[in-house]
């Protein structure tokens, strides 16, 4: 199995200090293990004996025997299809540029899989499962509509749920509810936007838990915030891409909507009946629609 694959798929439980050095490594995979010991320990935030136990975890007998594990998935990229495949970007005129764009996407769908530890996955559900604190979603230029999405959701799944958004103004006004009962979940990706790492940098300042969306360099925001989750905008356009990001978002959704399914079912039978009510939707105005009449 490959290491990438180990630190991923669940079946280690690793402690608080040695999750700093998972996400290093896979928010750089795999440069950032192939270089010192005390390099990956600095940058993880981590002493120079936790790297050590924790090549013990994964099942080497040092961290010599992690580094040429790591050389050797190195040396197999380097001569397998998948990497000529990125190295050899096919011209407009070879190739129908939807299919390559999509093919691409794909790409950046698998290697977020293989960024993301479990834990923190988990962590952040936990967040929004939370129904003892208040949930607020905030975004940037860019991401905003993301943090409007997750919002989207979360309030008919949920109560005390607010998407900050409207002038600078009104949201800085924001913070002055904001406190230990308060989960913020921030969008922040390159170029990160200094309002939205004030905004979030005050919110923890006041007590507030942050769930972190960023890219694999990391939003300042991250240096404060209680769960980071990183995801891949590289792609073949000079814009990020946001697919990967969407997916996370639409996956936190999901698993949301197992995790609270009985609570929240009278919510929403009560949200659609006010729905119907005002005609909100089409099928409102046809109410035959549904049973074939």
């Amino acid at each position: 199995m490959a290491i990438r694959d180990r630190l991923t798929d669940g079946a280690i439980t690793f402690t608080r200090s040695e999750l700093k050095i998972v996400r290093q490594l896979l928010s750089n995979y795999p440069a950032a293990g192939l270089n010192t010991v005390a390099y990956l320990a600095s940058s993880a935030g981590v002493s120079n004996p936790t790297v050590v136990r924790f090549a013990n975890k994964l099942g080497f007998e040092g961290y010599p025997e992690f580094q040429k594990a790591l050389l050797g998935e190195v040396q197999e990229r380097m001569s397998s299809p998948l990497s000529m495949l990125d190295e050899r970007r096919p011209s407009l005129e070879q190739e129908n540029f939807y299919q390559y764009f999509l093919r691409a996407s794909i790409h950046a769908l698998e290697a977020s899989m293989q960024m993301l530890p479990s834990e923190d996955f988990e962590a952040a559900v936990d967040a929004a499962a939370d129904t003892s604190a208040r949930a607020h979603c905030l975004g940037g230029r860019f991401s905003g509509f993301l943090a409007g999405l997750l919002w989207s959701h979360m309030k008919q799944l949920r109560g005390d749920t607010r998407w900050i958004n409207g002038s600078q103004a009104d949201q800085v006004d924001q913070l002055v509810d904001l406190g230990k009962r308060d989960v913020l979940f921030v969008y922040d990706y390159r170029r990160y936007q200094n309002d939205t790492i004030r905004f979030a940098k005050q919110a923890a300042a006041q007590g507030a838990r942050i769930v972190l969306f960023t890219d694999r360099w990391l939003s300042p925001i991250a240096e404060f915030a209680t769960v980071t989750l990183t995801a891949p905008v590289d792609t073949v356009s000079p814009y990020d891409t946001m697919v990967p990001a969407i997916a996370q978002t639409e996956a936190l959704i999901a698993a949301l909507t197992a995790r609270l399914a009985t609570q929240s079912r009278a919510r929403i039978e009560k949200m659609e009946e006010l729905r119907r009510g005002y005609a909100i939707t089409e099928d409102a105005l046809n109410p035959n629609v549904d049973d074939g009449r």
